[in-house]
């Protein structure tokens, strides 16, 4: 049928009526297709094709998939959590806390759920690993507490970056950094004060030292989550699919491909974290040899600075999964602090180091907006001034010549009046890029005003200055017209410096009356 995409279904129209119990009823428009089963439907009028309803429904089951898979990976570090308990009731690393966090801020309100039926499963396995016989009471009462408060206090955080994150720039930033560790400081702090709290009141926890239970349940929860919720938030979104999650914007790895230097930079990070580590262990548990961990931390900012996003990643994924590792291995005690100190410094230090060169390109942009013109490109009159007097100066210093050439747009005001003030801009940018053109690295052009303009010609005289002028005016003649019947010329204007010409001022003086000198001329001139 013309006009219909194959695989495509329509409505067979019946004159623009269908029948419902005998009663005509309108009918669907000729040609409109019927939405697909299982899914949300379409708009009136839009044809869905066989792949896009295949698309469709495979976006659906994408979407149901993460909840098992946020169950699954709950569950399954939450017993890892429970083999790195370096006290009772306090891990090394809790990784649940990342994985509530990435699937609040990934999936929103839909999480809670598949997080809820975890944390309930969860507080039956500590209470069945506590006593023979499970306390049903306790264990009903304490799934509410933990669930309550364990994804209440993270969803803080999440939802807020949630919020946040549709208006976040591409790039990672400084303020993305400092939202992401701030908020989920504060986040894993009231997880584990409200935690401890209410699940001493349920009598699933007994610790005689609430404040440092509460201590070791925060600073745990917090590695996790500063090290993991960002590699979670990017598993979630390949496995989920763009469509229902949220991107992650400052912690998109980009590209995945590994150069071969990344490769052996990652290698040397951890083969040093290895060494420190295996160190540690043989000599005794020697605290000293754990400070040596900062060696991984600077080698881990050299793989910032010099490979990508998804190497950074890795090498802060790597460090962390080494050093948690070696606290399973052995009885770390009282050291766990430092371990769980280098993990938060080497994963806060890579993603501020990762903020760096959007803060560079930000100052940049800054630099150039105070320095150059928005429209022409050309040097502000205050940065050319305060460059002038210097190779003025310098110039004085070697007793070389140099010079400047004054140049104004002809017919301005009425190039504006008559075709518009974007064909005024689209000339003044031709005559600045033809002027460009013509210029050494070492020369440079200014802006005065509307539309004068100043070139610093360093190491030329009046002569070579001259013969710059004529190069400009025969490119301007050749430059493309900014709109049809519109030709940019130009008035020039040269002034020599020397050690009687003055300073800046008297040379632009001189060079402005030597222009307007020329334009008079040229009036006169039919």
């Amino acid at each position: 049928m013309r006009g219909n995409p194959r695989g495509a279904r329509r409505v067979r129209p019946d004159n623009g009526l269908a029948r419902k119990n005998g009663t005509p009823v309108p009918a669907r428009a000729q040609g409109e297709a019927i939405p697909p089963p299982g899914t949300l439907g379409c708009r009136p009028g839009v044809l869905m094709t066989e792949s896009q309803i295949v698309s469709t429904q495979a976006a659906g089951w994408r979407a149901w998939l993460l909840h098992p898979m946020l169950l699954a990976l709950w569950l399954g570090s939450f017993l890892l959590a429970a083999v790195l308990e370096h006290e009772p009731h306090a891990s090394l690393w809790f990784p649940p806390a990342a994985v509530t966090f990435a699937g609040l801020f990934c999936v929103g309100w839909r999480a809670v759920p598949a997080l809820f039926l975890a944390c309930v499963l969860g507080t039956w396995l500590t209470e069945s690993s506590q006593s023979v016989d499970v306390r049903l009471s306790v264990v009903a009462w304490s799934s509410v507490v933990f669930g309550l408060t364990h994804i209440g206090t993270y969803a803080l955080p999440a939802m807020v970056l949630r919020g946040l994150a549709p208006s976040a720039p591409a790039e990672l930033t400084l303020r993305a950094v400092s939202q992401f560790l701030l908020l989920g400081a504060l986040g894993a702090l009231l997880a584990a004060s409200l935690g401890v709290l209410g699940l001493s009141q349920t009598q699933l926890l007994s610790a005689p030292d609430r404040f440092e239970l509460a201590s070791a349940w925060w600073i745990g929860d917090y590695a996790a989550l500063v090290t993991l919720a960002p590699v979670l938030a990017l598993l979630l979104r390949k496995v989920g699919g763009a469509e229902g999650v949220r991107r992650f914007p400052p912690f998109e790895w980009g590209a995945w491909r590994l150069r071969g230097s990344a490769l052996g930079k990652l290698a040397l990070l951890l083969l040093v974290t290895l060494l420190i580590l295996a160190s540690y262990l043989e000599l005794s548990n020697s605290r000293a040899l754990l400070v040596m961990l900062v060696l991984p931390v600077v080698l881990q900012l050299w793989i910032v600075h010099t490979e990508n996003l998804a190497t950074a990643q890795l090498g802060v994924l790597g460090f962390s999964l080494m050093t948690v590792g070696a606290a399973a291995a052995v009885e770390v005690g009282d050291d766990a602090l430092i371990l769980q100190f280098a993990a938060i410094s080497l994963a806060a230090n890579t993603y501020l180091s990762l903020a760096a060169p959007a803060l560079y390109a930000a100052n940049r942009r800054l630099r150039d907006q105070m320095s150059h013109d928005g429209l022409t490109g050309a040097l502000s009159r205050s940065f050319f001034e305060d460059r002038a007097v210097l190779a003025l100066d310098e110039a004085r210093k070697r007793d070389s010549p140099s010079a400047l050439i004054m140049l104004d747009l002809d017919g301005l005001k009425e190039l504006n009046d008559t075709h518009g003030h974007a064909t005024g801009d689209l000339a003044l940018q031709a005559l600045v890029a033809c002027a460009k053109a013509c210029l050494s690295s070492e020369e440079f052009i200014g802006r005065l005003s509307g539309d004068e303009f100043v070139i610093f010609l360093p190491e030329t005289d009046r002569a070579q200055a001259q013969a710059v002028v004529e190069i400009i005016r025969e490119r301007l003649a050749h430059a493309p017209a900014p709109s049809p019947g519109v030709a940019v010329s130009a008035s020039f204007g040269v002034a020599q410096a020397d050690r009687a010409a003055g300073g800046l001022t008297e040379l632009l003086q001189a060079a402005d009356q030597a222009m307007y000198a020329e334009k008079r001329v040229r009036r006169r001139t039919p």
